[in-house]
């Protein structure tokens, strides 16, 4: 994880008025004691970032992992998803328009064509923060 990029997130997620940081991707799976885990929350703590909770899915579901987290937490109705892969968010219209599809943060670019003005706002900020 390089460290501007977690400081573009840090300094995005603050613009859009805050938030929490959710994993639903494989680090979610290593123990808390794991180096690699150790290593990922260190680096977000940096910036002033924590990890709030994580979904549980199965077989590639990163899409039902999250639906079934939401829908678990009423309470979070803005969210923008940050991922390299499309797994199975195109099924799920809601994650769809918030899914930045990233290869870095700095690539970020919309899933959807018509993306949710959640998704827009946070890909305006990372860009202009670059």
């Amino acid at each position: 994880m390089d460290d501007a990029r977690v400081e573009i997130l840090a300094i995005v997620i603050e613009k859009c008025g805050g938030g929490e940081i959710i994993l639903s991707s494989d680090w979610k799976k290593l123990d808390e004691k794991h180096e690699d885990y150790k290593y990922l929350v260190s680096k977000l703590k940096r910036c002033g970032l924590g990890i709030s909770g994580y979904t549980v899915d199965h077989e590639l579901k990163r899409g039902k992992g999250i639906k079934d987290y939401l829908e678990a937490h009423s309470e979070i109705d803005e969210f923008v998803i940050l991922d390299d892969m499309t797994f199975d968010f195109e099924v799920y219209k809601k994650l769809w328009e918030r899914l930045l599809i990233t290869e870095g943060i700095e690539c970020a670019k919309y899933a959807s064509r018509i993306p949710a003005v959640e998704a827009i706002l946070f890909l305006d900020y990372i860009k202009f923060f670059l």
